[in-house]
């Protein structure tokens, strides 16, 4: 008996999942079967933004943009949890505002680390690979 009440309270998302994997399957092979087929030189010829790159350029970018978005994503984190204290508050009481209090103090020590040790600075970061570049340039020319 209990069985068949947990399968009554699963099978609407069961249900669902299986809709959307049939979907899913259902619209690649469409796309497969009426998709374009061409391959041309043009089709296959990298381009940014429209403009049709006229040499091999292989620029490396910094991994700090990567970081920028990992400390978004840490600190965008810290706001979700929050968020559920505050809905939480009734239940929680004062120890879960210790805690949240705690939580808030260990996220803004990591925000102090990172300022200290220039995480956050874009300019600095690249500063000295632009001066590089520059007396690269100055002696190529000279």
């Amino acid at each position: 008996m209990e069985l068949i009440s947990q399968i009554d309270d699963i099978w609407p998302i069961a249900a669902y999942f299986i809709i959307l994997v049939a979907m899913l399957i259902f619209m690649m092979i469409l796309s497969h079967f009426l998709g374009p087929k061409t391959k041309t030189l043009a089709k296959n010829t990298p381009y940014e933004s429209g403009i049709v790159s006229i040499d091999n350029n292989k620029t490396r970018f910094g991994n700090h943009f990567f970081l920028y978005a990992i400390f978004f994503v840490i600190f965008d984190l810290e706001t979700i949890f929050l968020f559920a204290w505050v809905i939480a508050f009734d239940e929680v009481g004062w120890l879960g505002f210790i805690e949240a209090s705690i939580f808030i103090a260990v996220l803004l020590a990591a925000l102090v680390y990172l300022i200290r040790i220039g995480a956050l600075e874009l300019k600095h970061r690249h500063q000295g690979r632009r001066l590089q570049q520059l007396n690269f340039e100055n002696k190529g020319h000279s």
